[in-house]
């Protein structure tokens, strides 16, 4: 009998997913490109990103000044159309690895279920280590290590192409980038990601969605 359950019981360990620590970071964007008339365009936005055991949650950081913020404070229940771009993502990964993706507007306290074929739609890739970490390690593996100074616990590594280079300081023990840096060879586009370690919230935000609407994805296509 004993003989029997072993087996079974580390079938169920092996495909139980490994727990990562808690993690919660703070994600500055900033992206400039030069057009062809000779102007250059700053954007510059900031994202949170929570992790605790299978599942994460990404949310926009919106000043209070933003439009975005203004329109859904006084838009109501009669906001037709949902932000997806400020709207919060929430991933869960299951015991089986399958993930559970939903788009959360606290705003209008309505979540969305996101089926694999609509990923795309919300900027996902489908992965849990994008979700939880930014980047997925196996990028990292495909990258050479970087003679650049680093950090006490981090390291640079760099990849990319001929006419694109990317630069990502790696996080060796959190398993996260703090910083990414990505340019093409005309110098016309740049973008670096920066995060930066924050305390844990008191509670998760996928704990207080209670009274929350629930709808599918088409449901916003109508």
């Amino acid at each position: 009998m004993k003989k029997a359950l072993l087996p079974a019981l580390l079938g169920i360990l092996l495909a139980t997913p490994a727990l990562a620590d808690d993690l919660a970071v703070r994600v500055e964007h900033e992206i400039t490109t030069l057009s062809a008339d000779g102007v250059t365009r700053v954007t510059r936005f900031g994202e949170r990103l929570v992790r605790r055991d299978t599942q994460s949650w990404v949310a926009r950081i919106l000043p209070a000044g933003a439009h975005a913020e203004a329109d859904h404070k006084h838009a109501g229940k009669g906001h037709k159309h949902m932000d997806l771009a400020s709207a919060a993502r929430w991933v869960e990964q299951g015991a089986d690895g399958k993930l559970r993706v939903r788009v959360v507007d606290t705003h209008e306290k309505v979540i969305v279920e996101i089926t694999p074929v609509d990923y795309g739609n919300i900027g996902f890739d489908g992965k849990w280590s994008t979700a939880s970490q930014l980047l997925d390690p196996e990028q990292i593996k495909r990258m050479k290590p970087s003679t650049r100074s680093a950090p006490a616990g981090a390291r640079w590594y760099e990849g990319g192409s001929p006419q694109a280079r990317v630069q990502v300081l790696w996080d060796e023990k959190a398993h996260y980038p703090r910083r990414i840096e990505s340019a093409n060879a005309a110098g016309t586009n740049q973008s670096t990601l920066v995060a930066t370690r924050e305390a844990m919230p008191a509670a998760m935000p996928w704990t207080r969605l209670a009274g929350y609407e629930k709808k599918d994805y088409a449901d916003l296509l109508d």
